[in-house]
């Protein structure tokens, strides 16, 4: 995935879900292409590391094989919030200069997934597959009360990630929880219990396969670029953004054993 590089130019509107009240600007990039986006400015919940998360996160899912809206890097000029009529958000805007994350708006022709809509065909794979990536960045936001899920036609796609990979940012005695080691931290791993897809996927025959030799084919390369991807000003004294680095690193390398647990949860 290519991470754009965006000017805001216009304010379009709020969007109507998201509890960092994303707002939908016309954006350009540096040759003058237009672009609509969500952007999620810097606050509260969405701090430095939440827009790594959410950088580091859309490059991996798009490698992995799952639909998710391209990521952008979206210059907020100096003055941009005095065109926006509400005041609380023009002040969100002035707080946030600079660059915050976006997300390529996906347009018509999409729904948000509601609880309790039954798996059909094709997506019962893919569920699969968006179980397997929040096990693996370890996302405890897509639950039934917040699935953070799009769908169209027989597509589903995933969207907000700003709490993947918190984990890797807190003191924890013992070390960050791995999936490949859930033996020594069981209760780490219990918020799998509440993903949307748990119920419809337990007990199911699921096929990991496809996803596994994904995550097996990441080169160095590709998983160090995440990081070349995240802006200087992002970027913390604690080498968050390395800390994710060498977390897939090892995922790559014990993804039988992660896969094994996967299925664990599921039987």
């Amino acid at each position: 995935m290519e991470v754009l590089q965006l000017t805001a130019t216009q304010f379009i509107k709020p969007m109507s879900t998201g509890r960092n009240r994303p707002l939908l600007l016309g954006c350009e990039d540096s040759a003058n292409n237009p672009f609509e986006v969500v952007v999620k400015f810097r606050g509260k919940e969405m701090n430095a590391k939440a827009q790594m998360a959410e950088l580091v996160t859309a490059q991996l899912a798009d490698d992995l094989g799952l639909q998710i809206p391209q990521a952008a890097v979206v210059d907020i000029p100096a003055g941009f919030d005095a065109i926006i009529a509400e005041k609380d958000l023009a002040a969100m805007v002035k707080s946030s200069p600079g660059l915050n994350f976006g997300s390529v708006n996906l347009g018509a022709g999409f729904t948000t997934w509601p609880p309790g809509r039954n798996l059909v065909g094709a997506q019962r794979d893919q569920a699969a597959d968006i179980f397997a990536f929040d096990t693996l960045i370890q996302n405890p936001d897509r639950r039934a009360v917040n699935p953070n899920l799009w769908a169209r036609s027989d597509k589903l796609g995933v969207y907000d990630h700003e709490q993947a990979f918190s984990f890797l940012a807190l003191p924890i005695i013992g070390g960050a929880p791995k999936p490949w080691q859930a033996a020594k931290q069981p209760k780490s791993f219990q918020f799998l219990e509440q993903h949307i897809f748990y119920r419809s996927l337990r007990g199911g025959r699921l096929d990991f396969g496809p996803f596994k030799e994904k995550l097996g084919r990441l080169t160095n390369g590709q998983i160090q670029g995440y990081a070349v991807a995240i802006p200087t000003e992002w970027r913390s004294k604690d080498d968050f953004s390395g800390k994710m680095v060498e977390y897939l690193g090892e995922a790559r390398k014990n993804r039988e054993t992660l896969i094994q647990f996967i299925k664990h949860i599921l039987r």
